[in-house]
């Protein structure tokens, strides 16, 4: 049978007591020895299955089964007159269920070892990522329709995506719904947008007709309503300086700032969202409503002939970058108490010196709130460990 927390939105309070160094001594001395107590207050945990480690969070019980689905609860509307059908779904081994008798919506999701995809254990990897994004536009049906009670800052789609069960390098998935084969980056606030641009004397793209390079970042931010907009760090930053006297195309880059707030914005990239007939680079698309969002994608993804100004937006905003440029992503972490951004995809083991990759310590963010990510010493796969948005290291 599984167990879980009261109300895993408001894990159990932690009180620490202190006590005298002479009164330990003498219980030691007094009693026979004793096995270590394993804490079981809410954390995150690198937890070995099979021959690989799986990230669990917090809101999964310490004696969660890597055989038995994971099952949790979001609190649903007491007041709601919402129909149960509304906030029921099944995709593969993905469900949501609401009881006639209960506002609550129970979640459920494959059992932790289908997570080890590659494996003789694991799921098959594409069927069940197909299977959690059908899943997760269930969701924003179900939110839409009333199904659940209002949570600070943080929708249901990604209270559940942070309970999934990852592979240490897959981390991305849990904070953003990032997979680099699918639906480019879901913005968050505090992300960073870094735009480089190389030029050339002329259409050929040649070291002989090389003449420098720009870059210029935007923070993404939010207004009081929670709607994303994007902000200027600095100035765009030419070498050689002299550029910047006949520079138009990172001029053009800066129309970034006069886009209409959105609730969601998502980043494109070249290499995996957009065909290579395409003649830009990235594209930023927004809308605020996912549903609508994986609709335009889709057909911008499709359409080989499609730009920005040839598709009907329907309320979707709609931003590409053209030229010999790259669009990269940064996240603000914090190493001994200090923030710098690092690049996307950046690992535990780029950041922590090798004489402290055995005595670290991280916390990450679970719905708001930091909690310690408990892992074996011994186990290398924490080194694997991509790293998100306000992660927090220190040795």
């Amino acid at each position: 049978m599984l167990t879980e927390m009261a109300n895993p939105l408001r894990p159990a309070r932690i009180i620490v007591l202190t006590i005298p160094l002479i009164l330990i001594s003498a219980v030691v001395s007094g009693c026979a020895s004793r096995k270590p107590v394993t804490s079981t207050a809410p954390s995150f945990r690198l937890k070995p299955v099979n021959d690989g480690s799986l990230l669990l969070s917090p809101n999964i019980p310490y004696q969660q089964s890597a055989d038995a689905p994971v099952s949790f609860t979001i609190d649903g509307k007491t007041d709601s007159t919402t129909p149960s059908n509304a906030c029921t779904a099944t995709e593969g081994d993905f469900r949501l269920e609401r009881s006639p008798q209960n506002p609550n919506v129970r979640v459920f999701l494959p059992p932790p070892k289908s997570w080890l995809f590659g494996s003789s254990s694991g799921a098959d990897e594409n069927s069940t990522i197909e299977s959690l994004y059908a899943f997760l536009t269930d969701v924003d049906r179900a939110e839409a329709a009333g199904c659940f009670a209002a949570m600070q800052n943080v929708q249901a789609r990604d209270y559940i995506l942070q309970s999934v069960p990852t592979r240490p390098h897959d981390s991305l998935l849990n904070a953003y719904g990032y997979r680099i084969e699918r639906s480019g980056v879901n913005l968050k606030p505090n992300l960073r947008l870094k735009v480089e641009r190389a030029y050339f004397s002329s259409s050929e793209k040649s070291d002989k007709n090389y003449l420098g390079v720009s870059n210029v970042l935007f923070d993404v931010t939010t207004d009081s309503e929670g709607f994303l907009r994007f902000q200027q760090v600095h100035a765009i930053q030419y070498s050689p300086g002299s550029l910047s006297q006949t520079d138009q195309e990172g001029l053009r880059d800066l129309a970034i700032l006069g886009l209409n707030p959105q609730k969601h914005y998502r980043v494109l990239f070249y290499t995996h969202q957009v065909p290579t007939d395409r003649n830009f680079s990235a594209a930023l698309i927004g809308a605020n409503d996912t549903a609508r969002l994986d609709s335009f994608e889709q057909v911008i993804r499709s359409a080989s002939d499609a730009d920005c100004s040839s598709l009907k937006h329907d309320g979707v905003e709609c931003f590409e970058f053209r030229g010999f440029v790259t669009v990269s992503i940064q996240i603000p972490i914090e190493l001994n108490g200090k923030t710098q951004f690092v690049d996307w995809g950046t690992k535990v083991e780029a950041v922590v010196p090798a004489k402290a990759q055995k005595s670290f310590k991280l916390q990450r963010q679970f719905v708001g709130s930091y909690y310690d990510l408990k892992f074996n010493q011994r186990d290398d796969n924490i080194l694997d460990l991509t790293l998100v948005g306000g992660d927090r290291l220190s040795w």
